[in-house]
């Protein structure tokens, strides 16, 4: 499997490769001082694939911190699609997947449709260091993955449509469904940290428990041409 660097622009914590360009994104983050982030669901529907596709693109919802790697589950797509995951010209290639500290890591790399929700889900474990990611497609199971960076303490979440190389960007509008984020400590200014790049659309932010949980019903993500 090839190992693809995907690196987080979300929250302004680390620095991107001059061959990379990003798309518009809804991103939250970091919390207050006292608060992390540790678990989060999203429902993700990435759209049809780019045609004539050219490496490489990567869509996914992701969470980290200025000091820990980048939890990414996500859609991938590759100048050949099938040699990748066996997708194709209609699928994307899906897994869990985790850049940090000894490059990318993935799980199973599935063909998905474009079409098709793709629930995703990622959870500290009892042991405060494991991250459990699971992605769901049709109540099953397709890819999973564990990494080790414990409470993500002034952590944060958010989009990332990221071409590598020489690819032209998407041609479809994401959408993100029913997304929640649960934090250790209940932290009301969170969405006050709320940035969307231009066309990004959402239903806005709820919380049921005073800023511990944060609920949004829906984000869309524009198509994005790359320069």
């Amino acid at each position: 499997m090839p190992s693809i660097s995907r690196i987080l622009v979300l929250f302004g914590v680390a620095v991107v490769s001059l061959a990379d360009s990003w798309g518009p994104a809804f991103s939250l983050g970091p919390t207050s001082p006292n608060s992390a982030v540790i678990e989060s669901f999203t429902t993700f529907i990435p759209g049809k694939p780019p045609t004539n596709p050219q490496d490489a693109l990567f869509l996914w919802p992701g969470t980290s911190n200025a000091t820990s790697g980048l939890i990414q589950s996500g859609a991938d797509q590759l100048r050949d699609q099938k040699a990748y995951c066996g997708a194709n010209a209609t699928s994307w290639c899906v897994s869990a997947s985790y850049f940090g500290v000894g490059g990318q890591k993935s799980g199973p790399l599935v063909p998905v449709d474009g079409n098709t929700p793709i629930d995703i889900h990622y959870k500290l474990a009892s042991d405060q260091r494991t991250w459990d990611q699971t992605v769901t497609v049709n109540g099953k199971v397709i890819s999973t993955l564990q990494s080790f960076d414990g409470p993500l303490i002034q952590g944060g979440w958010g989009t990332g449509t990221e071409c590598q190389s020489n690819c032209r960007g998407t041609i479809s509008t994401q959408t993100y469904k029913n997304t929640k984020i649960i934090l250790s400590r209940a932290d009301p200014d969170f969405k006050n940290t709320l940035g969307v790049g231009g066309g990004v659309q959402h239903t806005g932010l709820t919380t049921p428990d005073g800023g511990k949980t944060w609920t949004v019903t829906q984000i869309t993500i524009p198509p994005y041409t790359a320069p």
